[in-house]
């Protein structure tokens, strides 16, 4: 027996003093045979897949109660909340009710006692309303104050001095030209003759300085004979003559760059009837050099209201044939109801020429 165990050493046994002096192992043990091992093994794949089958269960077993719980848990929610909706269905109701009822008992008092108040206002309320509309009113005014002053300043800029002033002397408005009392019309020669009997242009009338027309156009005037001459003219209203004012075109757009035919002294005189002599009013001169539309502030405009004005020109600039005129205006203020003699109604003047 001991040589068995002898020869049956292991040398990595040995090494580690797993055998005595005598060389018998400290420990003895049987060895477990392959079939043993085998069976063994099949053992515990047997237990093994037990084991996973009851796990299985215990899972499936436990899904189910989760299944089960969930299910309640929703169906507890579910009841919950058609309680709840039910319970805030009714709050409302609860609300909206009696509020419906206490507007309708209001709405008829809040009409009668507050749509119809107008004079029964708070006076407090009302005076601050009416003064803020005062204050509204009065910044409003000064804006349109301030506009009107620039338009005017800009007219004054932009237009001569006889368009911003009333012109009593105009055709449209009434004024007439007497022409028997005026100086007769030049009618310049033509330059040909027929039959030995020579030709003359046709001339504009004495009203024509009275139109009003504004831009001037060259040519478009009322010629007379010589350099001295008058023109008589009714005017539209009776007036206090303040201005007045004579036209010529400019000597800028003459072809030749000189206006000889433009009066140079002239003078004016105001009558209140056809037969007095007249009430001279001052003597002016009129520019070459100047503006195309000159204004004229008489010296003393407070000698009465005439209804007549006679404008008496001198001479001229040079033109000993014929003298032109193109515009002539007379500016003024109508005169007062008051005064004696003097009548503010159109004069008649015009329709016994």
């Amino acid at each position: 027996m001991p040589s068995k165990v002898a020869s049956r050493k292991s040398s990595r046994l040995n090494s580690t003093g797993y055998y005595n002096v005598e060389g018998e192992p400290f420990i003895c043990y049987k060895e477990t045979t392959r079939k043993i091992f085998r069976r063994h093994r099949r053992n515990t794949s047997q237990l093994s897949t037990s084991h996973r089958a009851e796990k299985q269960k215990n899972r499936n077993t436990d899904s189910d109660i989760l299944t089960n719980r969930n299910s309640n848990i929703l169906s507890i929610q579910n009841t919950n909340s058609r309680a709840s909706t039910v319970f805030k269905i009714f709050g409302i109701l609860f609300f909206l009710v009696p509020l419906c009822f206490g507007l309708a008992y209001l709405i008829p008092t809040l009409n009668s006692s507050f749509l119809d108040c107008g004079p029964s206002e708070s006076p407090v309320s009302t005076y601050v309303t009416n003064t803020t509309k005062a204050a509204s009113c009065e910044e409003l005014a000064k804006q349109i104050r301030k506009l009107q002053d620039k338009q005017l300043r800009l007219e004054n800029y932009l237009l001569p001095v006889a368009d911003t002033l009333p012109n009593y002397a105009l055709e449209s408005q009434g004024a007439c030209v007497i022409s028997h009392l005026s100086s007769t019309t030049y009618h310049a020669q033509a330059g040909w003759s027929f039959l030995w009997i020579p030709m003359w242009l046709k001339s504009a009338n004495p009203g024509t300085v009275i139109k009003g027309g504004s831009p001037l156009v060259i040519g478009h005037c009322w010629p007379f004979a010589g350099e001295r001459g008058h023109l008589f003219i009714t005017l539209s209203h009776p007036v206090t003559i303040s201005h007045v004012s004579l036209s010529h075109f400019s000597r800028n757009l003459s072809p030749t760059g000189t206006i000889t035919s433009a009066p140079k002294e002239f003078s004016v005189c105001g009558m209140k009837t056809f037969d007095e002599e007249g009430t001279p009013l001052g003597t002016f001169l009129y520019d070459q050099d100047g503006e195309s539309s000159q204004t004229f502030k008489l010296p003393d405009h407070k000698k009465g209201v005439f209804h007549h004005v006679k404008l008496q020109v001198e001479t001229n600039w040079g033109n000993p044939d014929y003298t032109c005129l193109y515009s002539f205006k007379v500016h003024g203020m109508l005169a007062d109801e008051g005064h004696k003699g003097a009548d503010r109604t159109p004069t008649s003047g015009c329709r016994d020429r």
